[in-house]
């Protein structure tokens, strides 16, 4: 993996975008790609206490081609974070571990199983 860049969101959040597209194979030449490795404090904790409250985790938005989210998606959204035009909340649908990263956000009262 190969960090192309780090930002700090206008909220104070650390973002960096990621490549990870030296893992790929010939059998699977897409398979990774740029990701968006986010840094935000959480508001809840999960269960099991990887993820606490009023601490950092990881959240990563990752290309993702059968969805229709390709790496020059993830850029301009790396870019919209940066300068503001975006929010977290606005790429929730390409949240790798979905529900629960909108729980660990706050963004839903109910973390999911």
């Amino acid at each position: 993996m190969e960090i192309i860049e780090r930002a700090v969101m206008p909220n104070g959040t650390e973002i960096q975008l990621e490549d990870w597209s030296s893992r790929n194979t010939p059998e699977y030449p897409d398979l990774y790609g740029l990701t968006i490795g986010v840094y935000p404090i959480a508001k809840n904790n999960g269960k099991g206490r990887w993820v606490e409250s009023g601490e950092r985790f990881r959240l990563t938005i990752s290309h993702n081609n059968h969805s229709g989210y390709a790496n020059d998606d993830v850029k301009a959204d790396f870019s919209a974070l940066k300068n503001g035009k975006k929010r977290l909340e606005d790429l929730a649908a390409h949240f790798w571990n979905g529900k629960k990263d909108m729980y660990y956000l706050g963004m839903i009262s109910q973390e999911p199983h």
